[in-house]
């Protein structure tokens, strides 16, 4: 009798965790849809940056994801406190990048504004009224997914809404080396959490790199101090964005060990 228990709860058990391992292998990556025209440039840099990223969806995962210019309700899920510190295990989230998607970002939305003062007396429209009417910038850009893949709400620590990413590359010695850095904030209250619910997602569009030089490349993320890494992706760089000297000299400054903006400390 206790070999047939045993055999029962031995059956059971394989189940459950074939079970299990069958929910994620099923993982289906939706299909964005932007409302931004299709750019056939890539960014194309020779020095090390700090990372275009721009959040675009968070919500429940559905087979096609439409992106609208007011899609986007992040106070729904952002918190200037930190909650749930000790909560987040390195193993809640999957960051997952996919490259075969054509998406666009619009460089000139990480522009800042000229002062706004009038051409001339005779003229209605200031400085800042023509510039909202400036030529686009749009490159081209891919998806990248944040998954929460447990039971429970997730918290992301974000710095004035943005998720602590950036990109790595393999140098010509196989060695991870970033190719992007952070800038921090010096405002405490720019930092909050983004959450993510049992069902939900995060997407992010991050500008595609070109370059001369072939490589794998792979994303960063930092959160409730502990690293996430995606899985390496084949990609194209110029080796001179690992130059760490081109970093800007106002970030150099504040830091005396430039390793914490890599999210190496």
């Amino acid at each position: 009798m206790k070999k047939i228990i045993t055999y029962i709860v031995i059956f059971f058990f394989l189940c459950c965790k074939t079970r299990n391992r069958h929910i994620a292998d099923d993982w289906k990556i939706p299909i964005v849809y932007d409302t931004l025209p299709k750019s056939d440039k890539y960014f194309e840099t020779r020095i090390i940056r700090k990372p275009i990223n721009q959040l675009i969806y968070i919500g429940v995962k559905n087979d096609s994801i439409l992106i609208a210019k007011n899609s986007l309700n992040i106070n729904s899920y952002y918190s200037e406190s930190l909650k749930n510190k000790d909560t987040l295990d390195i193993k809640e989230v999957e960051i997952i990048p996919d490259l075969n998607q054509d998406l666009s970002i619009d460089l000139e939305n990480f522009a800042f504004p000229p002062s706004p003062i009038l051409f001339d007396e005779h003229k209605t429209d200031s400085i800042f009224e023509i510039w909202k009417k400036r030529p686009r910038n749009y490159v081209k850009a891919y998806p990248i997914f944040i998954k929460n893949i447990t039971r429970d709400t997730v918290h992301i620590d974000n710095q004035d809404g943005d998720i602590f990413l950036i990109q790595e590359a393999k140098n010509k010695e196989g060695e991870w080396k970033p190719i992007e850095y952070w800038r921090y904030s010096t405002c405490g209250n720019s930092y909050g959490t983004t959450s993510i619910g049992q069902n939900d997602i995060l997407i992010i569009k991050k500008t595609k790199y070109r370059g001369l030089f072939k490589t794998q490349m792979r994303l960063k993320l930092k959160t409730n101090n502990k690293i996430i890494y995606s899985k390496p992706f084949d990609g194209s760089i110029n080796v001179e964005q690992f130059d760490t000297n081109n970093i800007d000299s106002w970030t150099k400054k504040r830091y005396e060990n430039i390793d914490f903006i890599f999210f190496n400390k």
